[in-house]
């Protein structure tokens, strides 16, 4: 998935990675997820034993500003304990500008998936690379693309689908909105979302997303707040 959107790791030493995505040609929020879930899950992968992989918990993203151009994310391992990891990415774009911070709860697994490689070889980056907002629809079946090694969908993919569905109710995208993964996706598996605008202040709005699978199972929940001065 990240070959196909262009995503591009520049630098990585245990505990902490960076990585490049380039300016997204339409939704920039859906740039911003898939980023914010590339940087400090790698935050995390760089430190593991062999026969470890991780997997997404739950992921929260603050966007301060709109981002102008090519993004740049730096992730950061911040604590490791009991099997579970926290990290945080800082997200610039081409000015310099901090436009977003993300923090990252991910599990640590030992599992047949972990222990397996990557089947044949490694991916091409696609040339113009594909918009991150398209690769998850509503209604429909995820990009085949839009997988991880684990062979199911990347979370920050997954998760720009409810922030969309937020901003909708929002009256624009949230300036704080956390994703909390509760079951993997499947390319083959159609997703839909519902949401539900919990306070619509005149300043303050929050609303809550939930994404199911085409088994009606719940895989994804997303809250989110947007603030108008």
């Amino acid at each position: 998935m990240h070959a196909a959107v262009g995503a591009r790791l520049r630098a990585i030493v245990p505990g902490r990675a960076e990585a490049v995505l380039p300016a997204p040609s339409r939704e920039p929020d859906a740039a911003l997820w898939v980023l914010a879930d590339f940087v400090t899950g790698l935050a995390v992968t760089g430190t593991l034993a062999p026969g470890e992989r991780i997997t997404t918990l739950r992921l929260t993203l603050h966007v301060v500003a709109r981002p102008a151009g090519a993004l740049r994310g730096v992730g950061t391992l911040d604590d490791v304990t009991g099997g579970v990891a926290l990290s945080t990415a800082v997200i610039t774009d081409d000015a310099g500008r901090t436009v977003a911070r993300a923090v990252g709860r991910n599990a640590i697994l030992a599992d047949e998936v972990a222990a397996s490689t990557w089947p044949g070889d490694a991916p091409t980056w696609s040339d113009p690379p594909r918009a991150a907002d398209r690769l998850v629809r509503e209604g429909a079946a995820p990009d085949p693309v839009a997988v991880n090694h684990a062979g199911v969908v990347q979370g920050g993919a997954l998760a720009s689908l409810p922030a969309r569905a937020l901003a909708e109710v929002l009256g624009g995208p949230a300036d704080e909105a956390t994703a909390t993964f509760l079951r993997a996706v499947p390319v083959d598996r159609t997703v839909h979302t519902t949401t539900e605008l919990e306070h619509g202040g005149r300043r303050l709005r929050s609303a809550r997303a939930v994404v199911r699978d085409d088994r009606d199972r719940t895989a994804l929940t997303m809250t989110g707040l947007r603030y108008s001065p």
